[in-house]
């Protein structure tokens, strides 16, 4: 990253809060002194430190190593959230602005003499739309605030029944959990993962599956969760397959094979360690009375262009194309619509992850809203098309924004039937 780039970067983020600050100035007029002055300091010294730390952060990544752990996940959470709300309350100061440049550009245009409005009024119209700005910047600050201190850790239990056509009753009830994007280069303690894997041992599924993304960046961030991760049980096998972010393609250079090679063969050797069966391009196959479930796992593929295509369905489907039930775990749903539901009819459900549903939303019985739909058709839950289902698992963890607002870590309970 070039020192340009840093230099355009504080400039930028310099004059976004010398704007901003206006409505913050308007916000706190005819308070005390020393109130203002507090205000003052507070918010400049804030932009100071953001400014300072988002330029340490970028100097970090230059060099391909990483901020400290706490740092990167929370003080940039917090400079996140900040610049959010800023944006937010900037937005609608901009709108404002732009409306009363152009009603001054029309005036001296179109008319050569105008009565000027009552200055008193035109005042109170300033302050009131830019307390409103400083208010509509408030909003989102508290709420994202309350998604980190409640409810980044909030995990929930989903139970989904799972009707399969022509499933063998001897697989009739069989109990499957589902876990995606465990992100554990997020988290700062075990103790959260703890639940975790607490919650799907107390469930006594038969299968565990993981649906990708174990780690943000590099397969280094996993080892010290190994412990804890490999203390889920369940007596059919725990399966789980890699995600886009699993592969270093985020933090190493495209040209770097060698690191990107230590990274893939790392990451397979801490699944290993977990005692996680990892499909990669491959199935396994669970018999039972003469029938057959296919667990078919691939490596990620994404159908938007910035997202890897490393799966191959094919490939992975060699050797079970007679099982009564084929299982498809794949990271990312628009892989579904784009290979699964044109070309493999036999395939009868799919587990995937990716989304977070955005970390941001409204997920409840009978409503569910959230950006991440205007990205992906498939984005939670369960969807069906003909005799095929998918579902989507909004995932554990986090990444970017330390936290969930709506949309809850989810654990899913899944009972065919």
């Amino acid at each position: 990253m070039s020192i340009i780039f840093i230099i355009s970067l504080a400039i930028i983020l310099t004059l976004a809060d010398l704007y901003f600050y206006r409505a913050i100035n308007h916000f706190f007029k005819g308070k005390k002194f020393l109130t203002k002055k507090i205000v003052r300091y507070s918010y400049w010294g804030l932009s100071v430190i953001t400014i300072g730390f988002l330029i340490f952060a970028t100097s970090y990544y230059t060099s391909q190593t990483t901020p400290p752990k706490f740092a990167r996940t929370y003080v940039m959470g917090i400079i996140f959230i900040i610049t959010i709300s800023k944006l937010i309350g900037i937005s609608f100061l901009l709108i404002y602005d732009i409306v009363r440049l152009l009603s001054y550009m029309t005036t001296k245009i179109f008319y050569r003499k105008v009565e000027p409005s009552p200055h008193k009024n035109a005042i109170s119209r300033a302050q009131f739309l830019k307390k409103t700005a400083v208010i509509t910047a408030a909003i989102p600050f508290g709420t994202l605030m309350y998604g980190v201190l409640k409810s980044a850790f909030d995990y929930k239990i989903h139970r989904q029944k799972l009707y399969i056509q022509n499933l063998p009753n001897v697989f009739s009830g069989l109990k499957i959990i589902q876990i995606s994007d465990i992100h554990s280069g997020s988290f700062i303690s075990e103790d959260p993962l703890k639940s975790v894997v607490n919650l799907i041992n107390n469930e006594n599924p038969d299968i565990v599956f993981f649906t990708g993304d174990l780690v943000n960046e590099i397969s280094e961030e996993a080892l010290p969760f190994i412990n804890v991760l490999s203390k889920i049980v369940a007596p059919m096998g725990v399966y789980s397959i890699l995600g886009n972010h699993d592969y270093g393609d985020y933090f190493y250079d495209k040209d770097d094979v060698d690191s990107k090679r230590h990274n893939y063969q790392l990451m397979k050797s801490i699944h290993k360690k977990m005692g996680w069966k990892l499909l990669l391009n491959e199935n396994h196959i669970i018999t039972k009375d003469n029938n057959s479930l296919a667990i078919i796992g691939v490596e990620n593929w994404g159908n938007q262009a910035r997202f890897q295509k490393y799966g191959d369905i094919d490939k992975a489907k060699i050797g079970c194309e007679s099982c009564n039930v084929k299982m498809l775990l794949t990271h990312d749903p628009s892989h579904w619509e784009a290979q699964v539901l044109k070309n493999h009819a036999d395939i009868d459900v799919t587990f995937s992850g990716h989304t977070h549903g955005m970390q941001f939303g409204i997920k409840i019985p009978g409503f569910k809203w959230s950006p991440s739909q205007y990205l992906y058709d498939q984005w939670a839950g369960l969807y069906k098309k003909a005799s095929q289902q998918i579902y989507v698992n909004t995932g554990i963890g986090f990444i970017g924004y330390p936290g969930r607002v709506g949309i809850l870590p989810e654990i899913t309970v899944f009972e065919l039937t």
